[in-house]
């Protein structure tokens, strides 16, 4: 009875791993530019959100001559995980932050005679911390 070796043509154990190092190399390298491009639609989305808060308080104002701090009255539809805190709102002017849920980002504007909400420092200009 003879018995004849085959040699099998196969992967060895050193190359397989050589090729999960590289692959991990390669995963490290691009999750933070992944990140960084969730951050920078994130404070994209949140800039949007604020433009449309914009909008609705304006529309409302030429309405009944004075600004609100009730999203319901604006008839205002956020993205999908955004946070908005209308913190002051009178006849003169309103001001906003908004944020999204385990994000660190937070960006705010404020319009006429509103109190500056940091990070907006001036007027009618949104402004974003932590970017």
């Amino acid at each position: 009875m003879s018995t004849s070796f085959r040699r099998r043509s196969a992967f060895s154990l050193i190359e397989l791993l050589a090729v999960l190092v590289a692959v991990g190399v390669l995963v490290g390298l691009a999750l933070p530019r992944f990140r960084a491009y969730r951050q920078k639609a994130h404070v994209a989305t949140m800039v949007r959100d604020l433009r449309k808060l914009a909008s609705a308080e304006e529309n409302f104002w030429n309405a009944v001559k004075r600004y609100t701090a009730d999203t319901l009255a604006l008839d205002l539809t956020l993205s999908p995980g955004t946070i908005l805190t209308l913190r002051s709102a009178d006849s003169t002017g309103w001001s906003a932050r908004v944020s999204r849920a385990g994000d660190p980002t937070v960006c705010s504007i404020f319009y006429g005679s509103a109190p500056i909400l940091p990070p907006a420092v001036k007027a009618n200009v949104i402004g974003c911390s932590g970017e």
